[in-house]
């Protein structure tokens, strides 16, 4: 009798955790900048980047996801109707410029670079496509 008492205990705690969690994180999430490199150069990784950030945007239940390309700032990711309108323009070459220009101001925990990783600009996380 005594074990299902302190087993019954501990999985009341484990519950208890589980969703003390879930409201701490549900209130306090994080914010999360995506970029994707639309250069011409990156086009043949367009299906690729899609399923990439399809499969990020499943798992990120605690992050508040913005996005945008090299070109401009597109909104928060849950808004956009399609994620085609992501890959709309492919021209030009990705440029540090650029990206100071756009995202400079944003504030964000975390930047993500989608490209090909020809450019690693300081403080953002770049995921190569090749």
């Amino acid at each position: 009798m005594k074990f299902i008492k302190i087993f019954g205990a501990l999985i009341l705690l484990q519950c208890l955790l589980w969703i003390g969690s879930h409201i701490y994180f549900t209130a306090n999430k994080s914010e999360v900048l995506l970029v994707v490199d639309t250069s011409f150069s990156m086009k043949p990784d367009f299906p690729s980047v899609k399923n990439w950030i399809e499969d990020y945007e499943d798992s990120s239940r605690y992050k508040n996801v913005t996005i945008g390309t090299d070109k401009a700032s597109l909104g928060p990711l849950p808004e956009l109707a399609s994620k085609d309108v992501i890959f709309r323009t492919s021209f030009g070459k990705l440029s540090e410029d650029n990206l100071k220009r756009l995202y400079s101001h944003v504030k964000a925990d975390k930047k993500i670079l989608l490209s090909d990783g020809s450019l690693e600009p300081k403080g953002w996380d770049v995921v190569a496509f090749q």
